[in-house]
């Protein structure tokens, strides 16, 4: 579901805890206002308190020409100087803990705290990327080691806005590397080929066994030519390329960063070396 966000903004207590519950609700925001026609969407606003409800959201997108602006927060009205302040520090610490919770870079905070109640800050689009205020409908990939029946597998996860993509190198008795790869391909009919998919482009590989359907879930078992793991330790994505009736393509991929990029790379010369004590049978 995406919240559609259109708003001068209000209080801030009030923002805050909305965008925790937009979170806990797994709800996608968009700054516009929801087209009534096949036009599309069109642009909107988000300030002041708005904006924590925008970075609520799981997924953050923004329609093109919306404006997003920061300010400090104001004390109400009647508050005394000393209230005021004592409300400034909790509502500081309350803020900074929120952004940083919503995977959003408390620098959004120094802009506020910049900008006087009396004036607005626009953010523009570049900006909001930067702050990660805007994720564009994909979140961060998470990668680590973890262990697995006494042995060692090398996992990856990235969520869009429509699917998610895992990924799972382990490494065989033979010291072989095998790649699982499991994406939500649900309702798009029988798998009919699998090719891997390296920085997008494709490579025929070969499958230890038929694609299975676990539920909405295709999940693939590879094993990447020598040729193929030397690519992959170079990567920047990773994934599979399906193939479903009719000649059908859908590509899935996740994002490997420079630090995941050594990851892959020192597990791959783990599994062919003398390292690995135990293997993952897969």
């Amino acid at each position: 579901m995406i919240v559609h966000l259109n708003s001068f903004g209000g209080s801030m207590r009030v923002g805050l805890a909305l965008g925790r519950r937009i979170r806990e609700l797994g709800f996608s925001t968009q700054v516009g206002v929801k087209g009534v026609s096949s036009a599309g969407d069109d642009a909107g606003i988000c300030e002041s308190a708005c904006v924590m409800l925008f970075a609520g959201g799981r997924f953050r997108l923004i329609q093109p020409d919306s404006v997003v602006g920061v300010h400090q927060f104001a004390a109400a009205g009647q508050a005394t100087s000393e209230q005021a302040m004592a409300d400034a520090q909790i509502f500081s610490a309350a803020t900074v803990n929120f952004l940083r919770d919503m995977g959003v870079s408390t620098q959004l905070f120094s802009l506020m705290a910049a900008t006087p109640a009396s004036a607005m800050q626009a953010l523009s689009v570049p900006d909001q990327i930067k702050l990660g205020l805007v994720n564009a409908g994909t979140e961060a990939p998470v990668w680590g080691i973890e262990s697995e029946q006494g042995g060692l597998v090398l996992h990856g996860v990235q969520s869009t806005i429509s699917s998610t993509v895992e990924i799972q190198l382990a490494c065989t008795a033979q010291q072989e590397v095998a790649v699982a790869v499991m994406v939500e391909a649900g309702g798009k009919g029988d798998v009919r080929s699998v090719d891997l998919l390296v920085d997008g482009r494709t490579s025929a590989v070969a499958l230890r066994q038929p694609v299975q359907m676990l539920g909405r879930t295709a999940k693939t078992d590879l094993l990447p030519r020598t040729a193929q793991l030397e690519g992959m330790q170079r990567a920047r994505s990773i994934g599979v390329s399906l193939g479903y009736d009719g000649q059908r393509q859908s590509k899935y991929a996740i994002d490997v960063p420079a630090q995941a990029g050594a990851l892959v790379a020192g597990f791959v010369e783990l599994c062919h070396g003398t390292q690995m004590t135990r293997a993952v049978q897969r």
